[in-house]
């Protein structure tokens, strides 16, 4: 029997656990969402897409460390499957 692939963005985690078991470049990818596409996650990921179909896409979006397609796809699936707006956080709000 094989096991089911563990997700690293499992929703049952709050976003400090899930981004500190998450490469370092996740943060920065969270900052660079927010900057560049105003937070809007579909916008990064049409992008990706778009770039890497040799097609005109907006940013050369490119993060250390990280296949920034897939973290931003695990990004969108964590927060809809958390039923909150998938618009960006950075996790600061539940250290206060």
């Amino acid at each position: 029997m094989t096991r089911a692939r563990h997700s690293p963005f499992d929703p049952a985690l709050p976003l400090a656990q899930l981004l500190a078991g998450l490469p370092a470049g996740a943060r920065q990818l969270i900052a660079a969402v927010q900057c560049l596409y105003g937070g809007d996650w579909d916008a990064c990921i049409e992008d990706c897409r778009r770039r890497a179909a040799g097609r005109p896409y907006l940013f050369r979006l490119e993060v250390p460390g990280i296949d920034v397609l897939a973290v931003a796809q695990g990004f969108k699936a964590y927060f809809v499957a958390r039923g909150e707006s998938p618009a960006l956080t950075t996790g600061q709000e539940e250290r206060s």
